[in-house]
């Protein structure tokens, strides 16, 4: 299965407002029946899963690599999310997952996942997954090397507003009864290397343009 990538356009808090509305409003999805949408996060997934997202990244950005490739100086420690999700169906109904902001940690390296929701949704066909970052941190313990010095403690994504918006294109045919896994890939690993030692930030276009979604 095919999956794309794109990066949309920062949406105001007031179209963010009515988006959230329409979760409410969008008639009858019901009618086909109702399947079971899960969606998993993971610190850097592995590449076998993964669709890359292809993007005109900063020069300073390396393109994320396979677990193989990478070395004994590879990040270690925790990143932590907080974050809103909605299935957009190929009818533009936006469907939340989730009653409340979802917070989850896992480790940089992807040694293991944690399930973010397990949510009943329309038995129909989602064309978008839409993440509502409000928060985004990392805690390296060691192996983050930079300019040829080693940075460890907190790091943050510097969200310029209150949320950052991350889309992607999916193509999830959900059948009556079925379940599928959607798997969030923060590819931790690659967006660090864009810290800026003296402030601890990382700029949330990185990080944007980096987020991976795969189906499985």
């Amino acid at each position: 299965m095919k999956i794309e990538s794109r990066v949309p356009p920062r949406r105001s808090g007031v179209a963010l407002a009515a988006l959230v509305a329409l979760t409410g409003g969008c008639g009858n999805l019901t009618a086909g029946g109702i399947g079971e949408a899960t969606v998993v996060v993971s610190g850097d997934a592995d590449p076998v899963l993964q669709v890359p997202f292809q993007a005109a990244l900063l020069p300073s950005v390396p393109a994320a690599t396979s677990h193989e490739e990478e070395d004994d100086d590879a990040p270690e420690g925790e990143v932590e999310v907080e974050m809103e999700l909605y299935l957009v169906s190929e009818a533009g109904d936006p469907i939340r997952l989730g009653f409340d902001e979802i917070r989850v940690r896992v480790d940089l390296g992807g040694e293991t996942e944690a399930d973010a929701v397990r949510w009943n949704v329309p038995a129909t066909r989602y064309i978008e997954l839409l993440v509502i970052f409000t928060e985004i941190e990392a805690e390296v313990d060691a192996g983050l090397i930079i300019n040829g010095e080693e940075v460890t403690g907190a790091i943050d994504v510097d969200l310029e507003d209150v949320t950052l918006p991350v889309s992607r294109a999916i193509d999830l045919d959900i059948a009556d009864g079925a379940s599928v896994e959607v798997v969030l890939d923060l590819n931790a690993p690659a967006w660090l290397q864009a810290v800026d030692p003296a402030t601890g930030l990382v700029d949330e276009s990185v990080f944007a343009a980096l987020v991976d979604v795969a189906v499985r």
